[in-house]
């Protein structure tokens, strides 16, 4: 990000070019998703900058009493503090995407593989999903419809992590990460957030072989990598390098927007 803030949101217009999948109900022209389909709302919190203060104030505000109740059942305040802080980054991403709900009559629940669900039957939100993620230095979340699914991840893996990440590598990805001139914490990144975000957009979590998430092709366009996978070629994720923490998002392939418009640290 080009200045630190505390809460940064950005809205993504997305677009699927003419032919791009067969569309959804009798809104759809030939090849052409309706705007409340094709758009969705990035929420990023600099936790650098959130002191406990704010970040209970921010509870109180945006928080279900449910959620408040599941923040203060954590028995670790680490645990807490995450959830809390993922929590604050889904709802404010979600009062952006549709700013006429009340974020504390609005529930975010758990699916059965932990993935985030919005447990809500209020008018404007029938189709809506989430995404949530969080490092040491970034809570991150984004509000999508279903009918386009997307994930996203943000962290910065440490030197101890880079074995678990590197083990394994198909020579043909080794060889990508090295023309592109990558060092192991640069490639660990990548391949760290790039996975995660597949995963959640394919709600399976990390629980499948990491082999099964390799990629089949690594581009940049001097702002931000673009990966391509060999057993999930409907999918591709961007990752922006941060010296604080690498974003990932995973969206269709055929879905298009201007990355250079998402500012990032």
């Amino acid at each position: 990000m080009s200045a630190p803030e505390l809460i940064r949101t950005h809205s993504l217009v997305l677009y699927r070019p003419n032919g791009a999948g067969r569309g959804v109900g009798s809104r759809m022209q030939t090849g052409t998703f309706p705007t409340d389909i094709l758009r969705a709302t990035l929420a990023v919190v600099d936790l650098d900058l959130l002191d406990a203060a704010q970040r209970d104030a921010q509870a109180d505000i945006l928080l279900h009493p449910a959620e408040q109740a599941r923040m203060a059942g954590f028995a670790h305040d680490r645990r807490r503090q995450s959830f809390t802080c993922g929590r604050i980054a889904a709802k404010t991403a979600l009062v952006a995407h549709c700013p006429e709900i009340n974020p504390r009559e609005i529930e975010i629940g758990s699916g059965v593989f932990d993935q985030p669900i919005l447990t809500t039957d209020q008018p404007g939100l029938q189709g809506l999903s989430i995404s949530i993620s969080h490092s040491d230095q970034f809570a991150v979340a984004m509000v999508f419809h279903q009918a386009h699914p997307m994930g996203i991840d943000v962290d910065l893996p440490t030197a101890k992590d880079m074995p678990a990440v590197l083990a394994g590598l198909a020579p043909g990805v080794a060889g990508i990460i090295r023309r592109l001139g990558l060092d192991d914490i640069a490639g660990a990144s990548l391949l760290w957030v790039a996975r995660e975000s597949l995963a959640k957009t394919l709600t399976t979590g990390m629980m499948t072989p990491l082999d099964v998430y390799a990629p089949a092709s690594i581009e940049t366009d001097g702002v931000a990598y673009i990966v391509r996978y060999a057993n999930f070629g409907q999918y591709r994720s961007i990752i922006w390098p941060g010296k604080r923490g690498w974003l990932a998002l995973t969206l269709p392939d055929q879905t298009l927007f201007d990355p250079a418009r998402l500012p990032w640290s």
